[in-house]
């Protein structure tokens, strides 16, 4: 009798182990993953999906959060609005689904944080967004990357440290760039700078913007401008300093934020020479200062990096740091049952998180993780990007 008790004992214990509910105490925190893994933004996505997967590796060999994995779930929406909405919802379906990272690209954004406010999930913006959109103070939408008006603020910044008092801005026809080149008018309006936008456009596939430079040129020669703006991202950015240089207009060039890649300067050639912007930290970590926290962040992310991809890190691959470790962080000051509910207050209440690109702080109020202070300023010399500093207004 004896014998046939530990036996039913025994089996008692093992079922008991085996049961969904010992299960659900390492079972991995599960988190959607909305990017367009496919079309123009693919090999940016790309290197965002390769970091956010480095770090989880990197977790999970550690134990993980409080004994659980965290596991990424990928889905493409291929750049399509209506895909990256499909997407969105067959994560807000899926109870396991903590929290969801993405879309990346501004145009896409709106619908999933609609979504994300209706079904009461977290979702974890990487790209810029428009300005009118963080607006809406959604609970549930929380912002990684600097806005449009926080880019545009600093460039200001840089064009008072050069004295330029007249700026010609070429923007791009899409709303991201649209909504720069109107931050950035408007700021530099009240800081007494004259802000020409250029009725001439372009578009994200232009090759030559010879044509629309021939009609800015004599714009640009009338009103003696200081510098001229390339509102723009991507391939564009270099295209329109060749074709610049190569009408004989020598007058200096601005770009944003999204000129930190080292395909700009590849593309450009030496027509990129002498090129500032202002940057995320990323993008010159060996030159911050030794006292700022980011610096040994990412000289320690560039090696693992390294190590994994070959290739150097850059500010795309830091966004998919921060993403994580964010989640990571937020994660283990959680209380009491892990729920969509208590993520989202604990993601709110994040305080002085460091990360690659600088310090993040949300509250209630504010949900925009990074401030102006996050960001250098960088010029493009000797095919290389050069941090540049100006007292006052770093």
């Amino acid at each position: 009798m004896k014998k046939i008790g530990w036996i039913m004992l025994a089996a008692f214990m093992f079922t008991t182990w085996m049961t969904p509910g010992y299960a659900a105490k390492t079972s991995p925190y599960r988190i959607g993953v909305n990017l367009e893994l496919t079309g123009p933004w693919a090999e940016v996505t790309k290197t965002l999906k390769n970091a956010m997967m480095l770090e989880v590796e990197r977790i999970n060999k550690a134990g993980g959060i409080q004994g659980r994995p965290l596991e990424l779930i990928f889905e493409d929406n291929g750049f399509e609005v209506g895909r990256a909405a499909a997407n969105m919802t067959k994560f807000t379906r899926d109870k396991e689904i903590l929290l969801v990272v993405g879309p990346f690209e501004d145009n896409l954004q709106a619908t999933t944080r609609a979504i994300a406010e209706r079904e009461k999930i977290t979702n974890i913006i990487i790209c810029p967004s428009n300005p009118m959109v963080r607006d809406l103070k959604q609970q549930w939408a929380f912002n990684i990357a600097q806005s449009d008006i926080i880019v545009s603020q600093k460039l200001v910044d840089l064009v008072l440290a050069r004295k330029y008092k007249k700026v010609m801005v070429f923007h791009g026809a899409w709303p991201l760039a649209q909504s720069l080149a109107e931050y950035f008018k408007q700021f530099g309006e009240e800081k007494g700078i004259k802000v020409i936008v250029s009725p001439e456009t372009h578009k994200p596939t232009d090759i030559d913007m010879t044509p629309q430079l021939t009609k800015i040129k004599p714009v640009l020669e009338k009103e003696k401008v200081d510098a001229f703006y390339a509102c723009t991202g991507g391939p564009p950015g270099p295209m329109i300093t060749k074709n610049l240089r190569a009408l004989g207009i020598k007058t200096p060039v601005l770009g944003t934020h999204a000129f930190g890649f080292g395909f700009i300067i590849a593309l450009g050639g030496e027509a990129m020479e002498g090129v500032e912007f202002p940057s995320a930290k990323p993008v010159v970590f060996d030159q911050l200062d030794e006292n700022d926290p980011a610096k040994p962040i990412n000289i320690n992310f560039d090696k693992r990096w390294r190590e994994r991809y070959g290739t150097p890190s850059d500010q795309i691959a830091g966004y998919g740091y921060d993403t994580i470790g964010l989640i990571e962080d937020a994660l283990k000051r959680i209380k009491g049952k892990v729920t969509r509910s208590s993520f989202r207050e604990a993601f709110e209440n994040t305080k002085g998180f460091k990360g690659t690109h600088g310090i993040y702080q949300f509250s209630s109020t504010g949900h925009d993780g990074l401030s102006k202070k996050d960001m250098v300023f960088v010029r493009i010399e000797g095919g290389k990007f050069k941090r540049i500093q100006f007292p006052g207004f770093d």
